[in-house]
């Protein structure tokens, strides 16, 4: 069931979406061929102005999320600006307003259920007057009925474009050069987009400065935003592995019906004897069935709901959002649910009541019901297949806790377990007041003499943005990609990251350290420069300033280790204050760390905030960024347990059908002097041999798939044979205690009675 969700809520995306087959977002591509989802702000208006084939179109820019207040009442959501043809493009609905008008006002808004009742309780907000951030008035336009949980798009508030356009910050970075815009667009019936990009692209030549000309801007069906993160092969994986765990609970559940056709051989004969056909046998054993299936999927549905949905949302949701069941809006993955376990039913019930059925009367009498057709070497090689693929398993889990494992000891070239990061971003109801009194609380921290260091920056080490420029050298011309990041004097002493060459950031020459910069190792390796520190060089577009490299840092893995090291270029931030700032982080002694901030705790407290305060300790953060494959890890060993019970409970199927078959050998065996465990090796040494081949095709299949995957990483471990060794070990040990439980049961029967003849 949770399998079949997550594939249903995938194939389901955006199917709100009415005119889906005809909406496109632009994607700009570079000249290596990658792409991203962003292109220079402009571009759309003047598509809008030369291209007929374009009925509708609009940006989706997240700036900032300002705090809505009605009253007393305040209230933040995910913001979105956007054009006033945003309801023309997407088919949202809106519980109340008007989807026409609702954004053509520039100081109107658009909210969801969930903030018009926080912002209004029990009253309507449409028509009402909001404050956003306490200085623009707005007008509720429309509210937005709730956006299912797979939609790609999932604002709960809208404004328009013209508010953000007004803004100083937006008009300096929304020029040509500058690529953040994500774009979509309704293209008429008919229209061509092969087309369309060639008009595009001559836009985008004509427009763009020279240094970006030599990217390609396309339009993508919006049905491919999915694929944005290979989402669609992680559904295709989903798809199989439904599709196969279905099929070997089916071959299972054959398997135990199976082996208890002997224990009621009498009960069918004499049916049959008293006038009971094929027909009213089969109905039987399907109602038998039936309400096993029953109680079972009622025991499903609830460790689905209480359990496992809550389980998988805790490992998905922070990535890829929230997933919600709701037998109104799924009643198609319930129908198909219902479907396949009526075929299971009817397969399972039929399969033993044929069998007994087409068997001669007088055999059944005498317990003779072995068909002509033994299906053995079949029922053997699925579980051979379900073994392998728990062999699979639980290598790939062995794996993943190693690579996770290493990732989180490494040595990552900073300090992260002496400091603690404190959230400055609290939405301040007076910022100027806070600002005044934050001084104050950075004064105490250099006067606690268990403070050793501290710095304000708006990124942090696992919290580095994807901001990125051409930087070019001023000798040479060289240009090289960076990554840059604003960092006060405190952050490479804070962070305790070593400066390998020149010097750090100083705040007493702040006046003048405005154009000074600090790279990485990385970076001075890209330029090819032995001796960096009083090399300048420029920014690619913009203003061109001239840069003055002072120091070098040693290289630090601010990101996780799947990603590898990139070229950084620091530039100083001015000094530690509020102004800017969404991180205070502080290295201290981690033995008083308790008292310094309880300490700090009281002084936020008299700087009234919409947010509470909060910290968190970087050696913390650094874990976190392994939470999802940490998810993946538990879903892994779920899946590995799930398919060894389902294998095991279809093994104690054909051990018991077995030992029914060989009960007068077995019987025999005893009275000539085999022993208990004579007779146990019998009886297991097939199954044995099946999970001995199982090792022997699972680990070169596991050892490809781990090796393909570890190549995802920049920094990784190297598989060994133990590992490999301990999941054959364990799947022969998990199989032996199942195994000898009807092994045993048998070698110790009395052999009077396995001798005895009808």
């Amino acid at each position: 069931m949770a399998l079949g969700l997550l594939v249903y809520q995938y194939y389901t995306i955006d199917s709100i979406q009415v005119n889906k087959d005809r909406m496109y977002y632009l994607k700009t591509y570079a000249p290596d061929g990658n792409g991203y989802s962003q292109t220079s702000f402009p571009l759309l208006y003047e598509i809008q102005k030369v291209a007929p084939e374009v009925e509708a179109a609009t940006h989706i820019q997240s700036w900032n999320w300002p705090w809505l207040k009605y009253g007393s009442r305040e209230a933040q959501g995910n913001t979105a600006y956007v054009d006033t043809d945003f309801f023309k493009v997407f088919s949202y609905k809106l519980k109340s307003g008007n989807r026409e008008t609702a954004l053509s006002q520039k100081f109107s808004v658009v909210i969801s259920e969930a903030l018009e009742k926080q912002l209004f309780g029990a009253g309507k907000g449409l028509g009402k007057i909001v404050a956003a951030d306490d200085s623009i008035l707005l007008t509720v336009t429309g509210v937005l009925e709730k956006i299912s949980s797979n939609s790609s798009i999932k604002a709960e508030v809208l404004l328009p474009m013209a508010l953000l356009s007004d803004t100083e910050d937006f008009k300096q970075g929304s020029n040509w050069y500058n690529t953040f815009a994500s774009n979509y667009l309704l293209l008429h019936k008919g229209s061509d987009p092969k087309r369309l990009d060639q008009k595009i692209n001559t836009i985008f030549q004509q427009y763009s400065p020279p240094e970006v000309k030599s990217n390609t801007v396309k339009t993508v069906p919006f049905a491919q935003i999915t694929q944005e993160g290979d989402t669609n092969i992680s559904a295709i994986v989903a798809v199989a592995a439904a599709v196969f765990i279905l099929l070997i609970v089916m071959v299972n559940l054959l398997n135990l019906n199976a082996a208890t056709m002997f224990t009621r051989t009498k009960e069918v004969a004499v049916r049959q004897m008293l006038g009971s056909g094929k027909r009213s046998i089969i109905i039987q054993f399907c109602v038998e069935n039936a309400l096993i299936m029953l109680v079972s999927l009622l025991a499903g549905y609830l460790v689905f709901t209480n359990f496992l949905l809550p389980q998988m949302n805790k490992i998905i949701s922070p990535n890829f959002g929230e997933v919600i069941f709701q037998w109104q809006q799924d009643y198609l993955l319930v129908l198909l649910f219902a479907l396949c376990i009526l075929v299971l039913i009817v397969i399972a019930g039929s399969y033993p009541a044929l069998h007994l059925t087409s068997v001669k009367v007088t055999d059944t009498i005498k317990g003779n019901i072995s068909s002509k057709g033994d299906k053995k070497s079949v029922r053997n090689t699925f579980i051979g297949l379900q073994f392998t693929l728990a062999i699979i398993l639980i290598g790939a889990a062995l794996i993943l806790n190693q690579q996770i494992g290493f990732m989180k000891m490494a040595s990552l070239g900073f300090d992260k377990d002496n400091v603690v990061v404190i959230n400055l971003d609290l939405a301040f109801k007076n910022p100027k007041t806070a600002a005044g009194k934050f001084e104050v609380i950075l004064n105490s921290l250099r006067n606690n003499p268990y403070v050793n260091s501290f710095s304000t920056t708006r990124e942090i080490p696992t919290q580095y943005w994807s901001n990125y420029n051409d930087y070019i050298d001023v000798e040479t011309n060289k240009k090289v990609k960076l990554r840059q990041p604003n960092v006060d004097a405190g952050f490479a002493r804070t962070y305790e990251i070593p400066v390998a060459q020149g010097r750090n950031f100083k705040d007493d020459l702040a006046a003048s350290e405005g154009r000074s910069i600090m790279l990485n190792e990385t970076a001075v390796k890209a330029f090819g420069w032995t001796n960096p520190v009083g090399k300048q060089i420029r920014p690619d577009g913009g203003d061109n300033e001239v840069l003055t490299i002072v120091g070098v840092m040693k290289d630090f893995h601010y990101s996780d280790l799947q990603k590898p090291i990139e070229p950084l270029v620091h530039a100083y931030r001015g000094k530690p204050g509020l102004d800017y700032s969404k991180y205070l982080s502080i290295n201290l002694d981690m033995r008083h760390s308790k008292a310094v901030l309880t300490s700090i705790e009281k002084q936020f407290k008299g700087m009234p905030a919409r947010r509470p305060f909060t910290y968190h300790y970087m050696n913390d953060l650094v874990g976190e960024q392994y939470n999802l494959l940490s998810g993946i890890l538990k879903i892994t060993n779920y899946v590995a347990f799930l398919t060894i019970a389902i294998a095991c409970m279809g093994m104690l199927g054909l051990i018991a059908l077995s030992t029914r078959r060989r009960v007068k050998e077995i019987g025999i065996r005893k009275v000539l002097g085999a022993s208990v465990l004579d007779i146990t090796a019998l009886i297991s040494k097939d199954f044995v041999r099946i999970i001995l081949v199982a090792i022997i095709i699972a680990t070169p299949i596991a050892w490809y798939a781990m090796h393909i995957w570890l190549q995802d990483f920049a920094y990784q471990i190297k598989i060994q044979w133990w590992m490999f060794a301990l999941a054959g070990v364990l799947a022969i040990f998990i199989a032996l205690i199942t195994i000898s439980f009807l092994a045993i049961k048998a070698a110790v029967a009395n052999p009077v009675k396995s001798l005895r003849t009808e």
